[in-house]
């Protein structure tokens, strides 16, 4: 079919030029699906009005996803496509004669207004009288000059403009940049890349919503078979062999508002009837929110009852909704029976990716038989800040002697630097965890880091004086046990520093910096 003789021009002020055919009927079922061979429906059909973003390297994988995708249409599909004249010629030539829609409308991109004209690209589409159907636009990513930070704003105002018209709208953005972040995997309909690495072709799919539900956090491998993206078996065998055959139990405030990625997913929420279900579930994935530490040793009972009562079978994942559980406790969940601690910030597609790897795998630790002497090792000291020499051993002896391998502490030496006061070197410190103790001795700051594995060591430091560490302090020594320090003699200084030099205050230098007065504004109002 030659679409080009059917072609009427028309003019319109503004930055696009028409071509407009006749519209098709916009009542008729979408059926709509990537061009890509082998592609399993739930990441390859477009079924439901919204945007359906495709990120591509290359331009000539552009137009050949393109083409076919047009190609394979239904005759009476109402279809539109705008792109940049050149690209349009390219594409209308590759689809043969006898496939593809009867009628579609034609959009031109002018040239040289770069970013210009996607700022308006709504309005101009509303005016145009696109309804419903099915919307292609062909994007260079280099056309996109919006901030990164509009880019998020602008994506959502497509996929709410799409569904108010009824309208899939499929996006092939081609170019080396990344366009739109993989955060808004979720929120729209479709978020997938098509990349080439090392003469490879890999297809990922952020996220992917249709009829059948909503996929994520899934790559495929493709390669190219007589002009046409297909997926290789082996990547296709590998995606269905991890199915989750056991299904998923998880609490809603772990799925953030999004909704459930397939039919076999119970979404509940924290109450005793998750409990109580998944006490009773068959094998499977259990899926818990955390947003507070203080909810630790409530979960790890309730997890390590879990555990014992089912055994090494089924799977349980923690998600941390906010960033509250330290390393320690993060460990002392998964000694109590969690598989996996899912850490925060990750996005949604992320998020069921890291699901997509529990399936098959069976929980390896011994599990502990008295629960509550874990918890007491886990425990912080109840002390916290500037201490005697005496408490300050009182503390971090009794950690130490209490623990048995599962934690690193940090106990460290820090001479002061000759010449320098004591009192104004103490008044860097800030110690704001429970379990994180310091005290002066002989010239000599010790600090005792309640569950600091050697790693995070600079990074604590850094957060607990005001000024770099190295300034205050002639060295940093690390002590293994308080077995090495001067028992005796700490345990005969009772009193702590008395500070001369107060740390200053955060509220009042705040307040001293903030100057409120009147002055004239004046505002012009522009026409649209």
């Amino acid at each position: 079919m030659d679409l080009r003789p059917k072609i009427r021009l028309r003019t319109c002020p503004s930055f696009y030029t028409f071509s407009v055919i006749i519209e098709a009927n916009s009542h008729v079922m979408l059926s709509l699906a990537l061009a890509v061979e082998h592609l399993p429906r739930e990441a390859a059909l477009m079924s439901e009005p919204g945007l359906h973003w495709l990120s591509l390297t290359r331009r000539d994988d552009m137009l050949l996803l393109a083409a076919g995708l047009l190609a394979a249409s239904p005759a009476s599909q109402s279809t539109t496509l705008v792109c940049a004249g050149d690209e349009q010629e390219e594409l209308l030539a590759m689809i043969p004669d006898a496939a593809g829609p009867d009628e579609m409308s034609l959009f031109s991109l002018a040239p040289g207004r770069r970013g210009a004209d996607l700022k308006w690209l709504i309005n101009e589409l509303g005016r145009s009288g696109v309804r419903s159907g099915v919307l292609m636009l062909v994007l260079p990513a280099t056309r996109v000059t919006l901030a990164e930070s509009r880019r998020r704003a602008w994506a959502l105002s497509l996929q709410d403009w799409a569904c108010r018209r009824g309208l899939v709208m499929l996006v092939l953005c081609h170019g080396q940049e990344q366009v739109l972040p993989t955060s808004l995997a979720g929120r729209v309909n479709g978020l997938l890349r098509l990349e080439r690495n090392d003469g490879g072709i890999l297809l990922r799919v952020d996220g992917w919503r249709n009829a059948l539900g909503l996929l994520a956090g899934v790559d495929y491998d493709l390669m190219l078979d007589a002009g046409r993206f297909a997926v290789r078996p082996s990547s296709v065998a590998l995606h269905e062999s991890a199915q989750d055959e056991g299904g998923t139990l998880i609490q809603r405030s772990a799925l953030e508002h999004m909704p459930a990625p397939a039919a076999d997913w119970r979404v509940l929420g924290p109450d005793e009837d998750f409990w109580q279900l998944a006490t009773t579930a068959g094998e499977g994935t259990l899926v818990i929110a955390i947003t507070s530490n203080e909810e630790v040793p409530v979960l790890a009972r309730r997890i390590h009852a879990l555990r014992r009562f089912r055994g090494p079978g089924f799977r349980l994942a923690i998600r941390k909704l906010r960033p509250c559980v330290r390393d320690a406790e993060q460990e002392l969940l998964l000694q109590c029976g969690a598989n996996l601690v899912i850490p925060y910030g990750l996005s949604h597609a992320q998020f069921l990716s890291l699901l997509r790897c529990l399936p098959g795998q069976r929980w390896q630790r011994s599990l502990v038989g008295n629960i509550e002497q874990l918890l007491q090792r886990f425990q912080p000291p109840s002390a916290c800040g500037l201490l005697s020499p005496s408490e300050f051993f009182h503390h971090a002896d009794g950690v130490f002697r209490a623990g048995s391998g599962e934690m690193s502490h940090q106990l460290l030496a820090l001479p002061l630097r000759l010449g320098l006061d004591a009192s104004l070197c103490l008044s860097q410190l800030s110690l704001r965890r429970q379990g994180d103790l310091a005290c002066l001795l002989d010239d000599c700051c010790y600090l005792f880091l309640f569950a600091c594995p050697d790693e995070a060591r600079e990074a604590a430091l850094a957060n607990v004086f005001r000024l770099p560490w190295p300034e205050l302090f002639r060295e940093c020594r690390s002590l293994p046990d308080t077995e090495v320090l001067p028992r005796q003699r700490f345990e005969q200084e009772r009193q702590p520093p008395e500070l001369e030099h107060e740390p200053p205050s955060r509220p009042a230098v705040a307040a001293k910096q903030r100057h409120f007065g009147r002055r004239p504004v004046h505002l012009n109002l522009r026409g649209q």
